[in-house]
């Protein structure tokens, strides 16, 4: 028994002094080395939002910070200004073995739902459901404005292309417990100020687990569902652009969709694609070969860099480098040439003719924007909601290499292939995510109540057209 003690105990001070450990400068330099060498080497649009001259003052500024000491925490957050400045929501920066969100840690996190309404935060409610004001306006924690908070995680977050801010206040309302650790550290306790009734009050209560606060979340749901609403009227709600195994298959779902609304003589359709992050982008081209009313272009070119071999570690798909090797140098750059969607297709004979909404929020993202703005720039849809994650432009994604940095232990996840969506409507801002022809953001009552304004104002506008 004793001996048994004596083993948990030294490997509780083993465990202890490996997180406790500080990275030295040499360490982070080598590290920092291999994280620059592999965004050139390896990302097909380094600089598609930030200038090369941007890029290489802020890497100057980076390596002359590494001359101390550092945690994994901190060394972390110092490199992570160059993933934001990417400007690429598809960059992945996840601690070894950890969760993308809660890298470092996972006990004593902030206990309450808040959400973002414009300038104002809300409380919505406690995650363990202990009591607390209705709706109060949050003013601060532990003696923080709430203004410095917001704007401090808002410029740590990646989830967004270009100037896109959709996908960034999503993330604060879904993460802020875990982003707010990651910035500011836990406590065992908060102490939070808001407004009760127009006066100000403080509130103290104890910090929760990761697990306490994911259980409140449903789980993941059905991939797609189909239903008629009226006799002129059906929904389409696509909730990810994958199917596993044991599910529905994409394809026979949209043409027997497809086919009952021509049967059935349905005149409008809601297409709701809100918290769709994407997936395989064969998929969204299909579902728009189901709406388009005439041939089109799907992507105008896809960029890449060529297969390239580095002195470091690196996990890149045999697959990608196979099709890769085909890709043709344009103009000093390479183009990815293995892709549906860059040669111009035709619609099925069972495309829908009539009025199409569309239902966007800042989780939408990768396929579902680009099948947006193929839409929104052939004037095909009336658009409805938040703005996108993903950029109206394109993206990078596709496949991955990922690079693990051998000090630290931090995981790079590069996207390889550059998307470029053909003949984008010049009235849309390129380096945005696809704004709504009718914005529409929910309210903190709304969520509180479960209320549903984007779908209520869909409702109306087809009640509209049927008249």
């Amino acid at each position: 028994m004793k001996a048994h003690l004596i083993l948990l105990m030294l490997i509780w001070v083993i465990n202890h002094n490996l997180s406790a450990q500080t990275l030295s400068s040499e360490q982070m330099k080598s590290d920092f080395h291999i994280f620059r060498q592999a965004l050139e080497t390896f990302h097909p649009e380094m600089y598609r939002y930030t200038s090369e001259e941007e890029f290489d003052q802020l890497f100057e500024r980076i390596e002359k910070s590494l001359n101390q000491p550092l945690s994994q925490q901190e060394f972390y957050k110092l490199l992570r200004p160059a993933l934001v400045q990417l400007k690429d929501g598809h960059i992945k920066w996840i601690v070894q073995g950890k969760d993308q969100h809660y890298g470092f840690f996972e006990e004593n996190l902030f206990p309450i739902r808040l959400y973002f309404e414009e300038d104002k935060v809300y409380a919505i409610h406690h995650y363990l459901n202990e009591a607390i004001p209705e709706l109060p306006e949050v003013t601060a924690i532990n003696g923080i404005p709430i203004p410095k908070i917001k704007n401090q995680l808002l410029q740590s977050l990646t989830y967004g292309d270009g100037e896109s801010l959709g996908g960034k206040y999503y993330e604060l309302n879904r993460f802020f417990s875990a982003y707010y650790s990651t910035e500011l550290g836990t406590s065992e306790t908060y102490t939070i100020d808001w407004i009760v009734n127009g006066y100000p009050q403080k509130w103290t209560g104890k910090g929760i687990s990761k697990t306490e606060i994911e259980e409140t979340y449903p789980a993941s749901q059905e991939p797609f569902s189909f239903k008629k609403i009226n006799d002129r009227t059906a929904m389409l709600k696509i909730n990810r652009f994958f199917s596993m195994k044991r599910e529905p298959d994409f394809n026979k779902f949209l043409k027997t969709s497809f086919k009952s609304l021509s049967e059935e003589g349905i005149s409008n359709l809601i297409l709701d694609l809100r918290g769709n992050e994407g997936g395989n982008e064969k998929l969204g081209i299909e579902l728009y070969r189901y709406i388009a009313l005439k041939p089109f272009q799907y992507y105008n070119y896809l960029s890449t860099r060529p297969n390239s071999s580095v002195d470091f570690d690196h996990n890149t798909s045999k697959l990608f480098r196979i099709v890769n090797s085909f890709s043709k140098e344009k103009d000093g750059d390479y183009q990815f040439t293995k892709s549906p969607g860059l040669k111009p297709i035709k619609p099925y004979s069972l495309a829908f003719k009539g009025e199409v909404i569309l239902l966007l929020d800042g989780q939408s993202f990768s396929v579902t924007t680009e099948f947006a703005s193929r839409a929104q720039s052939d004037h095909r849809v009336t658009i409805i909601g938040e703005e996108t994650a993903g950029g109206a432009e394109g993206n990078s994604s596709g496949f991955f290499t990922i690079v693990t940095l051998p000090n630290s232990k931090i995981d790079l996840g590069i996207p390889r292939i550059g998307f470029h969506i053909a003949d984008l409507d010049k009235s849309i801002n390129p380096n945005r995510g696809i704004i709504p022809n009718e914005v529409i953001q929910p309210t903190a009552s709304d969520i509180q109540d479960q209320k549903d304004p984007v779908m209520d104002q869909a409702l109306k506008l087809v009640g509209k057209l049927e008249n």
